[in-house]
């Protein structure tokens, strides 16, 4: 939940989304888990911040990366 929470704030690995900061990113992960496509999906509905593109699989290279 740390490395998702930190990933989705914002790393060096990938572009990360305007406006989510840690406090953003930690509730985000709180309410949905360790899904990034339920996470992706609940910002996509606020409609207030842009997501790169090509994220999902970015976040999912900077987690392996994390984890080895």
């Amino acid at each position: 939940m740390l490395t998702f929470t930190c990933i989705l704030s914002g790393c060096d690995y990938l572009d990360s989304i305007k406006g989510i900061g840690f406090k953003k990113a930690h509730r985000l992960v709180y309410d949905n888990g360790a899904d990034i496509k339920q996470i992706l999906k609940k910002i996509r509905r606020e409609g207030k911040h842009l997501i790169p593109k090509d994220y999902e699989q970015t976040f999912e290279k900077a987690l392996l990366t994390f984890k080895f």
